[in-house]
């Protein structure tokens, strides 16, 4: 008769237990940094596509009619017999973003925030949001005085419409732009002075001039990587102007330092990329050390946030007879 004898096996002891456990856990804790920059990375890289396809929307919009489209565009009291509504760049170069179908049915004869022009703004845009963004389908939802809000889903870019002369509180005297500076940028704001943004009008190079810029999470206030959520009503009343991809609040000349509600300010820090995305600040991304560019010749470029500010002021600048030293 064949007997089988029964061997006991030894379980792990809860010792043995914790030491595996604590040594899987050592091991996401390396690991997990570097899955999370892996993502960053591919957003960052992401994001610089969205620039470069912007970009090359802006010049073949220059293509086709000679010149770049205004920053913004409105009521001309110099032309009261033109019918156009307060609207900004983005309607005009859609077209050649392969957004055609999107905006074909939008008026420029309408305010953006009005109908027609009020439901097509409601759609997000990939294109002009960012993967990197914690909140990229945001609406913003502004109560107006007379009805209706001015309602529109938005964006994460920004056309820097040149450099304001706040700058210089913010620049060592021997850095200050002089009184009479042109401190337009490449898609300059319309004026008696500026009549048509043309690129010949760009002689500090198309390669060192910024053309479109992010500016992250508005209507949302951020400052550093502390988030302030729009309040309109509030006491401050918080808002970083020019969220929605059609508002006229989009482009803005950076350099200031101006909240939006004056209880609400001054921004504090120093101005520079991050910082703060409040309108008329500066440049702001939620990407690690920087934020991405689109410059006037269609390339794009990741600018450090350690950029020299007058350097920055310098690639902003469109014809301010000088050559930035590369960032």
């Amino acid at each position: 008769m064949v007997r089988f004898r029964h061997v006991r096996r030894r379980a792990f002891t809860l010792v043995e237990l914790l030491v595996v456990i604590a040594i899987i856990g050592v091991l996401v804790a390396l690991l997990l940094p570097a899955v999370q920059a892996a993502r960053e990375a591919a957003r960052r890289s992401q994001c610089l596509n969205n620039f470069k396809q912007v970009g090359l929307a802006f010049l073949n919009y220059e293509s086709g009619r000679t010149q770049l489209p205004f920053p913004t565009y409105g009521p001309d009291a110099a032309a009261p017999q033109i019918v156009i509504g307060i609207n900004n760049w983005a309607p005009h170069v859609l077209p050649y973003l392969e957004q055609g179908n999107l905006i074909k049915g939008y008026d420029l004869k309408v305010d953006w925030w009005r109908e027609p022009n009020r439901t097509i703004v409601q759609n997000p845009l990939t294109v002009l949001t960012c993967p990197s963004s914690p909140n990229p389908n945001r609406i913003q939802d502004k109560p107006e005085a007379s009805p209706p809000n001015k309602t529109g889903a938005c964006q994460d870019y920004v056309i820097p419409t040149g450099v304001h002369t706040d700058i210089n509180n913010s620049l060592a005297a021997a850095d200050q732009f002089p009184a009479g500076a042109d401190l337009q940028g490449v898609i300059a704001v319309k004026s008696e002075f500026n009549t048509a943004n043309e690129l010949k009008a760009v002689t500090d190079g198309a390669s060192n001039s910024i053309m479109v810029g992010e500016c992250a999470g508005r209507e949302d206030v951020w400052r550093g990587r502390q988030l302030f959520p729009v309040d309109y009503s509030g006491s401050p009343r918080v808002r970083a102007r020019g969220g929605a991809w059609a508002t006229s609040d989009n482009p803005y000349a950076i350099g200031q330092r101006n909240a939006n509600d004056a209880a609400f300010g001054p921004i504090p820090g120093e101005v520079g990329i991050n910082n703060s995305n409040e309108w008329g600040h500066c440049f702001y991304s939620f990407h690690s050390g920087g934020s991405n560019f689109t410059f006037a010749d269609g390339s794009v470029r990741f600018l450090s946030e350690d950029v020299n500010l007058r350097t920055l002021a310098e690639l902003v600048t469109r014809a301010n007879s000088e050559i930035p030293a590369t960032p």
